[in-house]
């Protein structure tokens, strides 16, 4: 019985240091396939990024370019989110901007 209980608490100690030292992946997908997307300052590719955080790092930038120009950024932390989750990057193109006056149509 005691050797059943030992093997026990290793196999679960095991499986729990397993679960503290396994890499944090978030993944990252953009429905535009011309966006480039960069993680903290480096080009990581386009449309879908997979990401792993090292042990010493616990959030991570994100930034999309279109044809240079930057559209989008955020911190990502690696807390609040489940291993290998999918994170749609929103990009909106060609957004016009109302000067808040109406307009009157003539007929």
């Amino acid at each position: 019985m005691k050797n059943k209980i030992k093997k026990l608490f290793v196999v679960s100690a095991l499986a729990l240091l397993a679960a503290c030292v396994s890499p944090t992946r978030l993944n990252f997908s953009c429905d535009d396939p011309t966006i480039d997307i960069y993680i903290d300052g480096e080009y990581a590719g386009k449309a879908l990024v997979n990401y792993v955080f090292p042990n010493s790092k616990q959030d991570v930038v994100v930034t999309c370019y279109d044809g240079g120009k930057e559209v989008y950024r955020r911190t990502f932390s690696k807390e609040g989110h489940i291993n290998n989750e999918l994170i749609e990057l929103p990009i909106v193109h060609d957004l016009r901007y109302s000067s808040g006056g109406r307009k009157s149509k003539t007929y």
